[in-house]
């Protein structure tokens, strides 16, 4: 019987076990590459690298998030999701869900308390248009990120805007847009009229 060979901690070397994996360089079949905690596509630090940690880790905490898949009885697998780091090897806890919000906004979530503590007390996006608007306008946007603490908004502190419908995904970092977009639950007592502090805000 051939013993389990444990998987590395901290994202880049997960990420890099991942890929040897599945590019037949470990004793692990190819084909059971999405049963290893990997960096889920899309997200920061999942770019292709097999050969080694050839880029030096960020200078300061950035999140990301793993995913990976489990057999089950059943046909479908099970996807589990975990928050993770990219300078240092903290991973948060597991959790179990379809993906789109499921799960995997609750890791994503776990890694921001990890780099940004405290992040669900910044300034809130309250309209759809203004998830664009704000960040496209130079005088907007230094109105909003003048509430992040300081030096937020070089390491890459979150967009926080208030959710279209129940479980939005998170939206990971892009090239329009070098930050993840977190969606919250709009507070009880704004909902049914327009909100008044993003009018105030700019």
């Amino acid at each position: 019987m051939t013993a389990t060979v444990a998987e590395p901690n901290g994202a880049r070397a997960r990420q890099t076990h991942y890929w040897r994996v599945r590019n037949a360089r470990t004793r692990h079949r190819p084909q059971s590459a999405g049963h290893t905690w990997h960096i889920q596509p899309g997200h920061p630090g999942g770019a292709y690298c097999d050969l080694g940690h050839e880029l030096d880790p960020p200078a300061h905490h950035t999140p990301t998030l793993f995913s990976r898949s489990r057999p089950t009885r059943s046909r479908r697998d099970e996807q589990e999701f975990r928050g993770g780091c990219l300078a240092c090897e903290w991973e948060g806890p597991v959790h179990s869900g379809d993906g789109f919000g499921d799960g995997d906004n609750e890791a994503v979530e776990d890694a921001h308390d990890h780099c940004f503590p405290g992040w669900r007390t910044l300034p809130p996006i309250t309209t759809v248009e203004d998830r664009w608007a704000v960040p496209r306008s130079r005088s907007r946007w230094a109105q909003l990120t003048a509430q992040y603490p300081t030096g937020w908004v070089d390491r890459g502190a979150p967009v926080v805007a208030w959710c279209r419908f129940r479980r939005e995904a998170h939206t990971p970092p892009h090239a329009g847009r070098p930050r993840y977009e977190l969606h919250v639950t709009r507070p009880s007592n704004d909902r049914g009229r327009r909100p008044t502090d993003q009018g105030a805000l700019f």
